[in-house]
């Protein structure tokens, strides 16, 4: 009998590390995992088949990530095309863009063999004396620095030339692509609509998270990519649809969470994919499997996460003068915040003034710490990161 006893126990210890956590917080999302956005993805396969550019926008953290990436995995686009993809938030200038899209363009070539990747490097003229030969395994090595891009314009000629010319059609996804209206340069638009427009055998898919700076490049008749991409803004998934993939995924690893709680964890977030989905695989990595999920356990779960980021928060909280502290955490109590100089805002939160207060945003919002959506001709700012503006109501 003993022995039954642990035969059955380890069994068990087995099957539940045997769990896969379906709730994928990185990487790209395999298709049972991966929620809804059918009519997003057939949408943008349909367009892609039919050689039209894509412009998507979304809050951020609505998952235009993901879903760029699942529509690279459908298999008429995966079978057919070279894809890349690239996030340029990080740059502020043509020459990092430059770094980012070759970058990209090497990474992505290097597992479909060395007479490809010769091929795309033969091209870049410019850059050649970024890269040589590993003498182990003959490929090519490319170690593209900022200091090597001498002529950006030049390099991406370069890189767009390549992209015409390669042996399959490519597709191309740069996020974040308002970026590029930030740069110091002249023309920039100007300069990349030229090259885009004379393209045959690359689609590119323009995304990004501030729906006015998009629009105002891509449907105003002076600027250069007017009417250029069809247009996609993604919204969060139903909550009946993203609560009902939430149980599945559980029963389906054998667990159980409650409708209630599947519910309580959407509307926390509002339905911003990212962190919902944050939260439920927290919920299912750490908490008992053997229990019922309710809404107290997701609040648990929450908390353990916002007291384990609480050690990164404080320290961004502590680079911040007095004005801009406060200016985020009066922000963060509002969620969301609008008429944010005027003298009831400023009243309400005990605020130093209006100006103090502008100025405050103005540094936040290059911090990238607050973000900000038009509605009409107001401005409405929240707190970038959702677990960092509920630290900050927890905190102060």
């Amino acid at each position: 009998m003993i022995c039954i006893i642990v035969i059955f126990c380890v069994t068990l210890q087995q099957n539940r590390s045997m769990m896969e956590n379906p709730f994928y917080i990185t990487g790209i999302i395999p298709e049972p995992y991966f929620c809804d956005r059918e009519k997003e993805t057939l949408w943008m396969v349909r367009t892609l088949d039919n050689k039209a550019h894509i412009l998507l926008f979304s809050p951020r953290r609505m998952g235009k990530t993901q879903l760029i990436r699942h529509v690279f995995e459908h298999p008429a686009i995966k079978n057919s095309y070279y894809t890349f993809y690239t996030d340029i938030y990080p740059t502020t200038s043509l020459h990092e863009l430059v770094m980012f899209l070759s970058k990209e363009i090497y990474s992505v070539l290097l597992s479909k063999g060395k007479a490809v990747i010769d091929k795309f490097l033969a091209g870049i003229h410019s850059l050649a004396g970024s890269f040589g030969y590993d003498p182990l395994t003959g490929f090519p090595t490319f170690d593209v620095k900022l200091g090597d891009i001498h002529t950006p314009e030049l390099t991406l000629e370069e890189i767009f030339r390549y992209l015409e010319q390669a042996d399959k059609p490519c597709i191309f996804a740069i996020d974040e692509f308002q970026q590029i209206s930030q740069y110091p340069e002249k023309n920039v638009e100007a300069t990349l609509r030229a090259f885009i427009q004379k393209m045959n055998n690359c689609l590119f898919i323009y995304a990004g998270s501030n729906r006015h700076i998009l629009e105002n490049m891509f449907n105003s008749a002076t600027k250069p990519f007017y009417n250029s991409a069809e247009q996609l803004f993604l919204n969060s998934i139903p909550k009946n649809v993203y609560t009902s993939f939430a149980i599945t995924q559980f029963i389906s690893q054998g667990r159980k969470i409650s409708p209630e709680a599947a519910i309580y964890a959407y509307d926390l977030f509002e339905g911003h994919t990212y962190y919902v989905h944050n939260l439920l695989h927290n919920a299912f990595a750490y908490l008992d499997p053997d229990k019922l999920i309710e809404e107290a356990d997701i609040n648990k779960t929450l908390d353990d996460m916002l007291e384990d980021k609480g050690r990164t928060f404080a320290s961004v909280m502590n680079q911040l003068n007095y004005q801009q502290k406060e200016t985020l955490i009066a922000i963060a109590k509002e969620k969301e915040a609008s008429g944010v100089t005027s003298v009831a805002f400023v009243k309400k939160h005990a605020l130093r003034s209006p100006s103090s207060v502008q100025y405050a945003i103005s540094t936040l919002l290059d911090k990238q710490l607050l973000t900000y959506q038009d509605k009409g001709r107001t401005k409405i700012y929240s707190v970038s990161d959702r677990f960092f503006g509920m630290w900050i109501c927890k905190t102060y």
